[in-house]
């Protein structure tokens, strides 16, 4: 979408406090305002969050100028947000079918669905089938300011400015070159990162065309194993614990170093139950079970304790603890290209063209089988020492589990492709009024490879084999009792191209094999977005205290989402992922209104006086109509002092993902609240077409004092609230699960057990309107500049305190404040977050030092209210120190470095119980490590 380009600024009492800005200035006398306020005094200006400039916005902006982002050294947006306390910025590390290596902003901890980025004031297209925005897309290179409304702001920009907006503001107007080279690694040698970018800007015509280039490159080389860390080589895990009861005061969930597969080894192991007896048989030692070793030898398994479904504390079973990822492998090269032509005084043309390809490599665990497959006693690679105790013992087949590592590392390899067109014109007339067309056409392109996936039904087929009494060579059991099968019972060639399988043994399993039932199953989507805009804004009239301020607009967009995926893929055939086609389509019509009335200006009891209101009606083809509002103050009764208010209804609509998507499917580990064992199991997830916009009503207040007194100081506290109904979610599997435990049936058809031995062995999951999310708190921001020792010390500090962030589904509230030991989802926040940042410049040198702080909280904010989860379900917080430096050697060439995590602190250990385990799982601490950037700049 596109900002209404602003009439002529008005003078106005003081500085505008909204955008909040700490941008280090050469040495002089310090200013009332920046010099970017001051520049704003002389050329129309943008303020996200509204359709009108040229005013004291109501709605709270913080903002990045360019000295923030020089001084951060980033090569990623991800970078350049993270020192933001109100944002969360969510990355997939790997060991997950979503999308992988992708950073998500997340405003408020409401999820990245409600936050609305923006490039230059236009809506950003989905980079993912899921409805999610790769910030990665965005060209660092031309990055002048970022604004960050901490707001709703559906009525001036639309659907998904729940929780607010994040812009990022391009430099469209350079002249010359620009030039950066960085490189950047961590302590520990790992995570190098060389990136470069550069762009160009000249004047033509009589300087009547305007025209810019940009290009930027960035390498990760990622891909870091936690066990690499000192905090992530001890084999820590989350364990069912086998000794809880309800009243034995044992803790239902472990953290324990040495977490081991309970029944998975390289050359395999019988399950438990079955290992104790046919051990027993075999004569092993009392306890063991039965493992099988180079050859298929049959030795003892020996067990550890807190013996579980999945893990044990020490014993023979594998482990991949020390595999999981730190960070993926991301290589970015974005291009830029953009065009403005005045046609005449009054109308400019305009274009721009944004391109952005972003690859990410990362692995995940090796196919395995975590719950066993079956052997039976006639298997042609069955070692007879076990046959025969199998025979003694009356049974006809056994459990095995196995970790494949012959399969290798599963590898996913994504790629997500951006092109964005924009053109369009804009211009004035009369007094002050201005008006703009915009057309923006959006492409984008997004695949997903696995490799060394397994195909389930291949898999089983050669495990099941048998020796063929004609050769007395194995064959598989399917192909002996149907040498010749019809095309119906063999469509896909399965048991024609049968190979037998020998899982007994560590590396045991051949090449013909692995030929046979592993593969590379794949998914490519593509995202288009066309939105049609017109804009006008001007004054109509004037009132006793100023100009009215008013602004129109008309959009339609357009939306679509296809997804396909392999063959084998549609028809569920692989061990995981499984993506399934579809495809939706919905277009949006919608009109808005915006005005700003001053009510007072230089009077006795009010400096300044404004009140600003926007409605806007929006027409959804699949779920009708809704109207979105927004109403705001500003007052001063000093020039010193503000206050400012906004009351707003903003909205999220459904996209095609939630509403489109037909049964992908993934595996994880699931707790039966019955036997309170984990076991992996299968989920499927599908969309719905009955969903309908989630609304939310929401309240800023805040105070803004700026002194006359002491220039250069400025501080706001703003109190939020954001509440939203029919919220669209999608309840967590584990939570299906819990809530049909706890007797509420509504959830139990999503529970799918074995009608045999009852364990789960699916759960189906949908979004759909049900939930309530709250969340309330208080931003602070604090900046004083002051000249000392002939250079000038700029102090800037954010804060976040989150009084509430919850759900509230089917009549049930949790609560997330301070749950900060699992990543998303469930939500949850840290009760504190601040930033504290000091730069000071003289001379050529600039010099700054920042310190981030990151609450703690607890495990799992639901842990130890009606049950002891865990014995200590404390997180403490951590403390992050920062510097950077820069030199310049003459006007064209400065040197710059930073440090982050000075100290190298390590993240709180805070596991998950998948296979891969994460050890340090909360989104919100360094894993990385200290990391140091060098680099330079050119300007030309």
């Amino acid at each position: 979408m596109d900002a209404v380009a602003p009439a002529r600024r008005e003078p106005q009492p003081a500085a505008r406090p909204s955008r909040t800005e700490a941008e280090p200035q050469e040495p002089g006398p310090a200013p009332a305002a920046s010099a970017d306020e001051a520049a704003e005094e002389q050329q129309a200006i943008t303020v996200t969050g509204t359709r009108i400039s040229g005013f004291t916005a109501p709605t709270p902006v913080t903002s990045l100028n360019q000295a923030d982002l020089q001084a951060k050294a980033a090569s990623t947006v991800a970078d350049l947000l993270d020192d933001v306390p109100q944002l969360r910025i969510n990355q997939n590390i790997g060991k997950s079918s979503e999308p992988v290596g992708a950073s998500n902003a997340d405003l408020r901890g409401l999820g990245t669905q409600r936050t609305l980025l923006l490039i230059d004031g236009r809506r950003v297209a989905f980079t993912d089938p899921a409805g999610t925005i790769d910030t990665n897309i965005v060209p660092v290179a031309l990055i002048s300011s970022i604004e960050i409304v901490t707001g709703g702001a559906s009525a001036a920009y639309g659907s998904d400015a729940v929780a607010g907006v994040v812009n990022f503001m391009l430099d469209k107007n350079l002249k010359g070159l620009k030039l950066d080279l960085s490189y950047g690694e961590s302590v520990y040698d790992d995570h190098h990162r060389p990136a470069i970018s550069a762009a160009y800007g000249i004047g033509l015509l009589d300087d009547r065309l305007h025209l810019t280039v940009a290009a930027d490159y960035m390498h990760n080389d990622g891909q870091t194993a936690q066990g690499t860390r000192p905090w992530g080589d001890d084999k820590t895990a989350l364990l069912t614990n086998p000794a809880y009861t309800a009243t034995n005061g044992q803790p239902r969930l472990l953290i324990a170093n040495n977490s081991r597969f309970t029944q998975m080894t390289a050359g395999g192991v019988l399950t438990r139950a079955i290992g104790l007896q046919i051990a027993q048989r075999l004569g092993f030692p009392a306890g063991t079970g039965v493992q099988f070793g180079p050859g298929g030898t049959v030795i003892p398994f020996n067990y550890g304790t807190n013996i579980g479904g999945t893990y044990m504390t020490g014993g023979d079973g594998a482990t991949l603890v020390d595999e999981g990822n730190i960070l993926p492998e991301i290589e970015r090269i974005t291009g830029y290209a953009g065009m403005r032509y005045e046609l005449s005084d009054k109308v400019t043309m305009f274009a721009d063209f944004l391109y952005s390809r972003v690859n990410v490599l990362s692995d995940l665990s090796p196919n395995r089988d975590d719950a066993g497959f079956t052997v039976r006693n006639d298997n042609a690679y069955l070692p007879s020492a076990v046959r025969i105790a199998m025979a003694a013992q009356g049974v006809s087949s056994i459990t095995v589990g196995r970790m494949n590592f012959e399969d290798q590392t599963s590898l996913f390899d994504n790629a997500t492709d951006v092109k964005r067109l924009t053109f369009g014109l804009e211009g004035s007339f009369g007094n002050g009024w201005r008006w703009d067309v915009s057309a923006q056409i959006s492409r984008n392109s997004y695949e997903s490879i696995s490799y060394y996936n397994r195909i389930a039904n291949r898999w089983t087929l050669g495990l099941d084999a048998v020796t063929n009494p004609a050769t007395g060579q194995p064959i598989c059991r399917a192909l002996l009792n149907n040498p010749n099968p019809t095309a119906a019972q063999d469509p896909y060639g399965d048991i024609r191209n049968c190979v037998p399988i020998n899982p007994f043994g560590a590396g045991s399993i051949n090449q013909a094999a692995l030929n046979y039932y592993r593969g590379t199953s794949w998914t490519r989507s593509r995202q288009e977005q066309d939105v049609f805009a017109a804009n006008l804004s001007g004054s109509p009239f004037r009132t006793w205290a100023g100009d009215v301020k008013f602004a129109v607009g008309a959009e339609y967009r357009r939306e679509k989402t296809s997804l396909t995926s392999d063959a084998d893929s549609a028809l569920r055939r692989w061990r995981s992922i499984n993506s399934q086609p579809f495809a939706g389509e919905f277009t949006v019509k919608e009109g808005y209104a915006e005005v700003v009335v001053p009510l007072a200006n230089g009077v006795a009891w009010a400096d300044n006086l404004d009140l600003n209101g926007a409605i806007r009606y929006t027409d959804y083809e699949l779920s009708g109509g809704v109207t979105t509002w927004k109403v705001g103050a500003s007052y001063s009764p000093v020039p010193d002092l503000r206050f400012r208010a906004t009351l707003s209804r903003d909205i999220r609509a459904p996209n095609n993902y939630e509403l489109f998507q037909r049964g992908n499917q993934v595996i994880s580990a699931i707790v039966d609240p019955r036997t309170n064992i984990s076991r992996p199991t299968l989920q499927i997830t599908s969309g719905n077409t009955a969903l309908v916009p989630e609304r939310a009503d929401t309240l800023t207040a805040g105070v803004i004092f700026q002194p006359g007194f002491l220039p250069g100081l400025r501080a706001s506290i703003d109190y939020y609230r954001i509440a939203i109904k029919q919220a669209i979610s999608t309840i967590a599997p584990q939570s299906i699960v819990d809530y049909c435990n706890q007797g509420r049936t509504e959830f139990c058809s999503g529970v799918v057990r074995d009608p045999a031995t009852q364990n789960i062995t699916q759960i189906n999951v949908i979004p759909f309107n049900a939930d309530s999310l709250k969340t309330s708190g208080v931003d602070v921001e604090l900046q004083y500049r002051f000249q000392l020792f002939g250079g000038q010390l700029s102090l800037r500090g954010l804060a976040n305190y989150v009084a509430e962030i919850s759900t509230t589904s089917n009549g049930i509230t949790n609560d997330f404040v301070g749950l900060v030991g699992l990543a998303p989802p469930p939500v949850g926040l840290p009760e504190w977050r601040f930033n504290l940042d000091a730069n000071y410049a003289v001379g050529p040198w600039k010099l700054g030092v920042g310190y981030r702080y990151v609450d703690g909280g607890k495990f799992d904010t639901r842990f130890n209210i009606t049950t002891l989860d865990l014995i200590d379900n404390t997180v403490p917080g951590r403390g992050y120190v920062d510097l950077n430096a820069s030199y310049k050697l003459n006007s064209a060439v400065e040197l710059y470095g930073r440090v982050e995590n000075l100290f190298n602190v390590d993240p709180p250990i805070t596991p998950n119980s998948i296979a891969t385990p994460t050890v340090a799982n909360s989104p919100f601490y360094d894993r990385r490590g200290a990391y140091f950037v060098i680099g330079g700049r050119i300007r030309l």
